[in-house]
């Protein structure tokens, strides 16, 4: 009879060996590199979220009506008033815009002014928050069009008597919406943007009401600055700074926006 064949324990051991020196050099070699790609792939993500998110504040900061930026105490919310359209108002010629007295209605010059709905918002020389009669915050500078949505070389508009203090150079008229918040919840770890909430003359922290929307999440440090500037520059800096941690990994982002300031 045949005697059977088999593994010796010699040979166990030796391939119990072999495979151990196999799988140190794979973890030598390989898995730290393996580990470098996911890492890098986070961070790209993480990247990619923070800047897509300080990229759409920084897109509404870029059409913000003139000295409406601001930014809550906590240096964690801030809040503008977004312009659909601008132009000239007529003075003398045609049918100027009065002040001081009940008008019903004005003519643009040059480019007409587009509504991007009925019943639009305006706003003439706003000076922000704390400025008697032109404060859009509190509405003081602020009258509703009459006009149907579309491009109109003559508005009318509905209201009391515009103060005569708002007849200033560059006599320029703004169709605006209604305010924007983008506010860190440190807490929650998210950024979110708020809309639809209405005017406020003390900026809300949180907004109440309207709707929100989720920008980022995984947010650990927030940071938003707001510089007016020099007043006969009128130009604004604002700043914004986000970070993003997820599995070990985090991103931190910079990112500054001129605002323009002039009324």
């Amino acid at each position: 009879m045949r005697a059977e064949r088999g593994f010796t324990l010699i040979e166990s051991v030796m391939v119990i060996a072999i495979t151990g020196v196999v799988i140190a050099i794979v973890a030598v070699f390989i898995a730290p590199a393996t580990t470098a790609y996911f890492s890098s792939s986070a961070r790209a993500q993480l990247g990619d979220e923070a800047d897509t998110a300080l990229r759409r504040i920084g897109r509404d900061l870029s059409r913000a009506l003139p000295n409406s930026v601001r930014v809550s105490a906590s240096a964690l919310s801030v809040e503008l008033i977004p312009v659909s359209g601008a132009a000239r108002y007529a003075t003398e010629s045609g049918n100027p815009l009065k002040f001081g007295v009940v008008d019903a209605g004005f003519d643009i010059v040059g480019p007409p002014l587009t509504l991007s709905h009925a019943s639009q918002q305006l706003a003439w020389y706003n000076l922000g928050a704390g400025t008697p009669d032109a404060d859009a915050y509190t509405l003081s500078n602020v009258r509703t069009s009459t006009s149907a949505a579309g491009n109109a070389s003559s508005v009318g508009i509905t209201g009391a008597p515009l103060p005569n203090p708002l007849q200033a150079p560059p006599f320029r008229v703004y169709a605006i919406e209604p305010p924007v918040s983008y506010r860190c919840d440190l807490a929650a770890g998210t950024l979110t943007r708020y809309s639809g909430y209405g005017f406020n003359a003390v900026q809300p922290d949180p907004p109440s009401g309207g709707s929100s929307a989720v920008l980022a999440r995984d947010v650990t440090a927030c940071l938003f600055g707001y510089d007016p500037g020099a007043v006969a520059a009128r130009y604004a800096l604002v700043t914004l700074q986000i970070s993003l941690s997820r599995r070990g990994e985090t991103v931190s982002l910079y990112h500054a926006v001129h605002a323009d300031n002039l009324p």
